[in-house]
């Protein structure tokens, strides 16, 4: 529904502005990682504070391994809420990130791992991975 008072918008006609002002400015919706982002991604899960850090940097891919499920075992045991994974970006493998690949292996066949995603910069970025922890 159109206004006729200049002063006085419907959400209609604001909405409409706005959608014309983004496309002017060419505003797209920031990429997303697949290989992160779940269906079942929790907005409230990655505004959690995060209870408990885990370094995978320099290990190796069974050593990883181990180590996930040992702190995964424990954060469970803690009552933790979310937790940071720091597997790197792997600028030092030969081919693909190798402990990237681990971590994300395990977070999609764990039954303890819940929700997850890239957390920000400060975090690790892309280097990096928070993932829920299921009760």
């Amino acid at each position: 529904m159109q206004t006729t008072d200049p002063k006085k918008k419907s959400f209609g006609d604001i909405f409409a502005q706005w959608e014309k002002s983004a496309a002017s400015k060419n505003v797209r919706p920031e990429p997303r990682d697949e290989e992160y982002e779940t269906q079942q991604h929790s907005v409230s899960a990655k505004k959690l504070p995060v209870d408990g850090t885990l370094d995978l940097h320099g290990l190796t891919a069974a050593e990883a391994e181990s180590r996930l499920g040992s702190f995964f075992a424990k954060a469970r045991k803690a009552g933790w809420k979310k937790v940071l994974i720091i597997h790197g970006k792997g600028i030092h493998s030969k081919e693909e990130p190798v402990l990237k690949k681990v971590v994300m292996d395990f977070i999609n066949s764990s039954p303890i791992a819940g929700s997850h995603g890239i957390p920000g910069a400060a975090e690790g970025g892309s280097g990096a991975v928070w993932v829920a922890v299921k009760k």
